[in-house]
């Protein structure tokens, strides 16, 4: 895969390429992943690629490690490419040398993930990211992709991912099956699984404070819109006063109203709680507002009976 990776993503990658594969069972896992997910067949040889160079030393380690295998190395100018004999698949599956890689079951073949030790879990989730994944910057947005050439594939890894609790989509990017996480804490649950835990810190830690930024942001954005609220029914309230006045019909008002009336235009800026502690005697918030409605009324009424 050609590693399109954010300065996040690689850090992950940097983390998790450096993650211990002592036990046999994750070798094994990690490397039949490795295989099944990312895996391409060049005539006699099975061939891997990544964008970046530690994923690239990880993998060619456990073949030598696992398999006694040195494979082949080759560096581009933004891959790097292993490859080794085709025959390298029978130590992960036992017809691997009559079948495509696709048409190979899962590396648990088709075994519950649940039923799994947590050290293969690890290794499973590990490897997809290494070799099919990449992550957003967390500060901008909460999106991990997965890049799975074959869409039979891609429907495994999601049906495995939903047993760890971890929901997906996914759609159809040119030749590939791009498997999305978008939510905060599955995001969080996965780099948990695969072993970064430095990278979840930051993560969480990123997380917080976006969170809380974004709560103040609502704080004040509400504040905004009952301070433009009010405005407008000030505006709203004033217009109409002037309008009656010009009509020269203020003196049909009841007094309260008329005393309302004088104070809104007296205080044109004041909040309701502020206009009703000016007025003779005192008005609460909610005696104010009711008033001003009431005043928004009769104004109204008196206007269309003139019209009239």
């Amino acid at each position: 895969m050609n590693e399109q990776a954010t300065t996040f993503s690689r850090r992950v990658k940097d983390e998790l390429s450096a993650v211990p594969c002592g036990q046999t069972c994750c070798r094994q896992t990690e490397l039949a992943t490795a295989f099944w997910a990312a895996g391409r067949i060049q005539q006699d040889r099975v061939v891997l690629s990544t964008g970046h160079t530690g994923c690239a030393r990880r993998l060619a380690d456990l073949l030598q490690t696992h398999c006694g295998t040195q494979p082949d190395w080759q560096s581009g100018r933004e891959l790097v490419t292993i490859s080794c004999s085709r025959d390298i698949l029978a130590y992960f599956y036992p017809s691997g040398g009559k079948r495509t890689l696709h048409q190979m079951p899962d590396p648990f073949n088709r075994a519950s993930l649940q039923e799994q030790p947590i050290c293969c879990r690890q290794a499973f989730v590990r490897s997809l990211f290494l070799l099919c994944g990449s992550i957003s910057e967390p500060s901008s947005a909460y999106h991990m992709e997965l890049s799975v050439r074959n869409a039979e594939v891609s429907a495994a890894i999601r049906r495995m991912l939903e047993e760890l609790s971890i929901h997906t989509s996914a759609n159809r990017r040119g030749s590939y099956t791009v498997i999305y996480i978008q939510e905060g804490q599955y995001l969080a649950d996965y780099l948990l699984l695969a072993g970064a835990h430095q990278s979840l810190l930051a993560f969480e830690s990123l997380r917080v404070e976006k969170e809380m930024r974004n709560s103040v942001n609502r704080v004040v954005n509400c504040d905004s819109a009952n301070t433009q609220r009010i405005a407008n029914t000030a505006a709203r309230q004033l217009d109409l006063i002037h309008t009656l006045y010009e009509n020269q019909r203020e003196g049909m008002l009841p007094p309260d109203l008329k005393a309302a009336a004088e104070a809104r235009l007296e205080h044109p800026d004041l909040s309701l709680k502020e206009l009703g502690s000016v007025m003779e005697p005192p008005l609460g918030k909610s005696g104010m507002n009711h008033r001003l409605m009431r005043l928004e009324k009769v104004i109204l009424d008196l206007l269309l009976r003139k019209e009239s």
